[in-house]
């Protein structure tokens, strides 16, 4: 019973037709007793109140008809009985519903036409003169009414204006945070690319090694598995850095083991070394510094480089250059290949690894190059370095 009571209500309150028609409705049996208790002939009344009460059923769908139908029944009836009548209400609740739902302009002029020609037929036909107090109070009340409604129509316009930016705000709070949920998982993707396609290329190889060479020379098929142990102790060990580092709430100390810099670039030369790929590195002067997150871009831009010379390159060679100039860092990884042309397009994997190197360059400011020839394959990073600025002299 109570939900069927709610959707009445909520048909009859969502109804503006119905709920002004109501009103209207109500006005008119208020109004009509007054007439038959001041000795009025009841038909003119009843008449007289209709015309200006049912124009009030449009007011919110069309105010500038409901203000000229309340204005023009206000007006007869004011010429049948010589004196101003309750009609005058209903002009006053159309024009304040004309100033709310029309421009500032159109309400004016229209609230001006209106009050103008009530005021000429109120001059005329009673003789009140024009400062005499009920005239006047009449004035303010016409400019009440319009001004009443042009003030509730800028808070409306205001508190939805309010609506609107928070609406905004929130799509945009939404579409920045889908973009940066999008930009971690690149993120989380990468470091577990350079991460695992590294360590699993070493130990796939020295694994085949090992099962090669361990019955004709377990010495050195010892060493492969040797190889294969470190590989993936390290590789648990930076998965496990990783992983502490994503679930570290907010605000505490960093982790006293760092994501691999430039700084650890020897020993990731030395494993690449002992996996079986010559690896010679050419240092510049050092006239710059790097930020951590430069820094470890480099490292993993060198990382997957090599991995991928250690996988395609024949022989395996490749060299690994640094170099500072104009506020950049430059990293080159350059090695050989020799492919026959049918195989060119199809011998270097996915792709996968050379986007998410580009991905990596672009995250923090810089660029990467990659020139693919016949006999020689270089990847050129250019990362953004910041000058090292000269000690203070120590006061004396």
């Amino acid at each position: 019973m109570v939900s069927v009571l709610d959707g009445i209500r909520g048909r009859v309150l969502g109804n503006p037709l119905l709920v002004d028609g109501l009103l209207a409705l109500v006005w008119a049996a208020l109004i009509v007793p007054a007439f038959f208790r001041e000795g009025v002939s009841a038909w003119p009344a009843t008449l007289f109140t209709l015309l200006s009460a049912a124009p009030l059923t449009v007011r919110r769908s069309v105010p500038a008809a409901a203000l000229a139908g309340t204005t023009v029944g206000y007006l007869v009836a004011l010429l049948w009985m010589m004196e101003p009548g309750p009609g005058i209400v209903c002009c006053l609740v159309a024009l304040y519903s004309e100033a709310v739902s029309a421009p500032r302009t159109r309400a004016l002029i229209t609230g001006a036409i209106a009050g103008t020609m009530i005021q000429v037929f109120t001059l005329v036909v009673t003789g009140v003169r024009v400062f005499d107090p009920a005239n006047l109070m009449l004035i303010a009340w016409l400019g009440a009414a319009i001004a009443v409604g042009d003030a509730t129509r800028n808070r409306r316009a205001y508190i939805q204006a309010i609506k609107d930016r928070a609406l905004r705000a929130e799509r945009t709070r939404e579409a920045e945070a889908s973009r940066r949920v999008v930009e971690e998982r690149l993120r989380l993707a990468r470091e577990l690319h350079d991460i695992v396609a590294h360590s699993i290329t070493v130990i796939n190889f020295q694994a085949g090694a090992a099962a090669h060479l361990l019955r004709r020379e377990p010495d050195a098929a010892e060493a492969a598995i040797e190889h294969v142990i470190t590989a993936s102790g390290s590789t648990l060990a930076e998965l496990g850095t990783m992983l502490t580092i994503l679930r570290q709430p907010d605000g505490e100390t960093p982790l006293p083991e760092p994501m691999p810099t430039l700084d650890r670039l020897d020993d990731l030369l030395d494993g690449f070394r002992a996996a079986g790929l010559a690896v010679d590195i050419e240092r510049g002067d050092r006239t710059f510094g790097l930020s951590p997150a430069v820094s470890m871009a480099g490292y993993r831009i060198v990382q997957e480089s090599l991995t991928n010379a250690f996988k395609y390159a024949t022989p395996r060679t490749a060299t690994v250059r640094l170099s500072f100039a104009a506020h950049r860092l430059r990293v080159s990884v350059v090695n050989p290949v020799t492919r026959t042309e049918e195989r060119r397009h199809s011998s270097w994997g996915t792709g996968r690894g050379l986007l998410g190197l580009r991905e990596r360059a672009a995250s923090v400011g810089g660029r990467l190059d990659i020139v693919e020839g016949r006999e020689e394959f270089s990847v050129d990073a250019f990362l953004p370095a910041l000058p090292v600025l000269p000690a203070l002299p120590a006061k004396p």
